[in-house]
C-alpha cells in the first residue's frame, strides 16, 4: 500500500442529476488510479445478484486513494458507501445515490505472523481460511463457508455456531467518517453476537491484525472439511443468496422459528425462502429487490405471529 499522500481537490456539487454525475467521475478519474464507473448495476456486486445502479463506483488502489476518494464525496456533498463482497446487502432497484466504494485486491494483502496475521480488509474469507490453513495457524476454521471480506466480517462480527470473527481481533487501523486513519484495539470493537462498534462509530477497517494459534496443517484441513460437510448439509451454499438474513433470536435459531412457522418454500416472484435452511432466502434467478423484500417482511410477519418473535435483520437493506 502507498503511504504518500496525494493533493485532493473537489469543487462542491449542488445537486446530481445526470451530467453532474459524470462531470464528477470524470475529475475522480484524474485522482484515482483505481476503477472509476458510473450507473454501475450493484447485481454484479452482491451475493444476491440483485441492485440497481450506484450512480458513481469507485476501486481506489490503495489507503491514500481511498482517503481522497472519502475527501472527494464529502467535498462534493455526496453520500459513500463502502463495501466488500456484497455478501451481506441488499440493494434497491433503483440502486444507491452517490459514490459506492469497494476495496479492491490492493486491499487483500496478508502477511503471516508467528502468532498471527495483518490482513487487508479486502480479503476474502475463503482465500483467508484456506491461506491461515496452509501457513500452519488456526483460529479462523469458524469462518469456513461465509461468503465475505474480512471487512464485511469485522464489522457484523461474522461467524457460525462454533465461533466469531470479533474473537480473534488483536487490532486495527479504521477510516473515521472525516476519512482520519486511526488504530483501533481490540477493546474498541466492543464485539457482541453479529455486532460491533464499527458501524456505530462510522469508520472503515483497512486492515486488522488477527490472533491465530501454530497448529499441524493437517488438523487444521481435517477441520475444515468437517465443517464444510456440516455447512453443506444445511443450507443452500451454491445459491443466490445473502447468507442468514435475521438474526437469531435469545435462546433458538432463527431458522428454525420460521421453519415451524411454516416459512420454508415462500415465494414472492423470483424470491423465495430456501426448503433446505428456512433463513436462507434465494434469487431464483430475476428476483428484484421489490420481491426480496416483500418476501422478507412476509417471513418477518409469520415469526411475529405465531409466535411473537421480532426477527430482527442480519443483512443491510441499502439503496432506493
Amino acid at each position: 500500500m502507498s503511504t504518500g499522500r496525494h493533493h485532493w481537490v473537489a469543487a462542491p456539487m449542488v445537486a446530481t442529476p445526470r451530467r453532474q454525475v459524470e462531470l464528477a467521475a470524470a475529475e475522480l478519474r484524474r485522482q484515482v488510479r483505481g476503477n472509476v464507473r458510473v450507473w454501475e448495476p450493484m447485481a454484479r456486486h452482491t451475493t444476491f445478484r440483485i441492485g440497481g445502479p450506484a450512480d458513481i463506483f469507485v476501486q481506489p488502489l490503495d489507503v491514500d486513494e481511498l482517503v481522497g476518494t472519502i475527501h472527494f464525496a464529502r467535498a462534493k456533498g455526496l453520500p459513500a458507501k463502502v463495501i466488500g463482497n456484497g455478501s451481506n446487502l441488499l440493494v434497491g432497484d433503483k440502486g444507491i445515490r452517490g459514490l459506492v466504494i469497494r476495496l479492491a485486491p490492493g486491499f487483500s494483502d496478508m502477511h503471516w505472523l508467528a502468532d498471527g496475521a495483518l490482513v487487508g480488509a479486502g480479503a476474502r474469507l475463503a482465500r483467508l481460511v484456506e491461506e491461515a490453513a496452509e501457513a500452519g495457524l488456526s483460529g479462523l476454521e469458524s469462518t469456513v463457508g461465509i461468503p465475505g471480506t474480512l471487512g464485511g466480517a469485522l464489522a457484523t462480527n461474522a461467524g457460525t455456531d462454533t465461533g466469531s470473527i470479533g474473537d480473534l481481533v488483536a487490532g486495527a487501523t479504521v477510516l473515521d467518517e472525516r476519512g482520519e486513519v486511526r488504530e483501533w484495539s481490540a477493546s474498541q470493537f466492543a464485539y457482541r453476537y453479529r455486532f460491533s462498534s464499527i458501524n456505530g462509530a462510522k469508520v472503515v477497517v483497512v486492515s486488522a491484525q488477527l490472533r491465530l494459534q501454530p497448529a499441524p496443517r493437517e488438523e487444521i484441513r481435517a477441520k475444515l472439511e468437517r465443517l464444510r460437510q456440516k455447512r453443506a448439509s444445511r443450507q443452500p451454499l451454491s445459491a443466490r443468496s445473502a447468507g442468514s438474513v435475521f438474526k437469531n433470536p435469545p435462546g433458538v435459531a432463527a431458522g428454525k422459528v420460521l421453519d415451524r412457522a411454516g416459512a420454508k418454500g415462500l415465494r414472492v416472484g423470483d424470491a423465495q425462502v430456501s426448503r433446505k435452511h428456512a433463513n436462507f432466502l434465494l434469487n431464483l434467478g430475476r428476483a428484484s429487490a421489490a420481491e426480496m423484500r416483500e418476501l422478507i417482511a412476509r417471513a418477518h410477519g409469520l415469526a411475529l405471529r405465531r409466535y411473537d418473535i421480532d426477527l430482527e435483520l442480519e443483512i443491510e437493506l441499502v439503496g432506493e
